[in-house]
């Protein structure tokens, strides 16, 4: 059973980049945040490892049924990825794993990370622009750095004068719910900006955004009302409101990814 099913090396990527007549930059790299991106990525990577261990001690590894769809559409996205990432300092190797856990949708980890459950895929019946627009909105995570906002966010609302360490701050969110409670803007329109950067890129692969908005149709259609104490996530409905507001961009954006992916030999 392959446990991976594909892994893709940015600096291999990159060589790709030159097949594009127009390179479409969607994203630069944030500054002025807390700590760099390593060390957010070191301490972030190890969620993923402890899902991806989880999986391996049950037999729930790799990919099964969904193969041939999860690859063809991770291969078209990630020359996406490698291109947003031209010029970056240290970019980040973007890599998918695929695993049958059930209690795992999918999520990406600072380090380029993504983990995709086939059973996530099965229970939604995902064609391929609706998977094009999850992975993208987890790889939009990475590459906007979410994490390292969202920490550097909390390390402002923590008493100065105190060194703090990634870790430190992850122990923080673990017991103070009122930091946790402050950030709730943060982390919902971290949200809202990978559905929107999430959209565009897989736009930019030949992914028509109407239909990738299939996905989240469903999900508000579906949407029980919300009662946790922190909501990371913004409602599917209010999520779909403000992507149908951007689909005139996403349009012309996904014009230009078909006419490069025409023009390329």
């Amino acid at each position: 059973m392959v446990r991976v099913v594909v892994r893709w090396v940015t600096v291999l990527l990159a060589t790709m980049l030159a097949s594009h007549a127009h390179a479409v930059q969607l994203i630069e790299a944030p500054s002025g945040l807390a700590w760099s991106a390593e060390e957010v990525s070191r301490v972030g990577a190890r969620s993923a490892a402890t899902v991806l261990a989880r999986a391996e001690a049950a037999g729930e590894s790799g990919c099964r049924t969904h193969c041939d769809a999860i690859a063809r559409v991770w291969v078209r996205l990630a020359d996406v990825f490698a291109m947003q990432q031209e010029g970056r300092p240290h970019p980040f190797a973007l890599t998918l794993h695929v695993v049958q856990s059930t209690d795992v949708d999918a999520f990406a980890t600072p380090d380029g990370t993504l983990v995709l459950s086939e059973a996530f895929v099965r229970r939604r019946d995902l064609d391929d622009a609706q998977l094009a627009f999850i992975l993208a909105h987890e790889a939009a995570h990475t590459l906007l750095e979410h994490e390292r906002q969202t920490l550097t966010a909390a390390l402002s609302l923590l008493p100065r004068n105190v060194p703090r360490s990634v870790p430190d701050v992850y122990v923080e969110f673990g017991f103070n719910i009122a930091v946790l409670r402050l950030l709730e803007p943060v982390m919902q329109q971290a949200e809202l900006e990978a559905d929107e950067v999430g959209l565009q890129l897989a736009a930019l692969a030949g992914y028509p955004p109407n239909e990738q908005l299939r996905f989240l149709e469903r999900e508000a259609a579906g949407e029980s009302p919300a009662a946790a104490v922190v909501e990371t996530h913004p409602t599917a409905a209010s999520r779909l409101r403000r992507l149908r507001s951007q689909l005139p961009l996403a349009e012309r954006i996904y014009e230009l990814g078909v006419s490069n992916r025409t023009l390329a030999p």
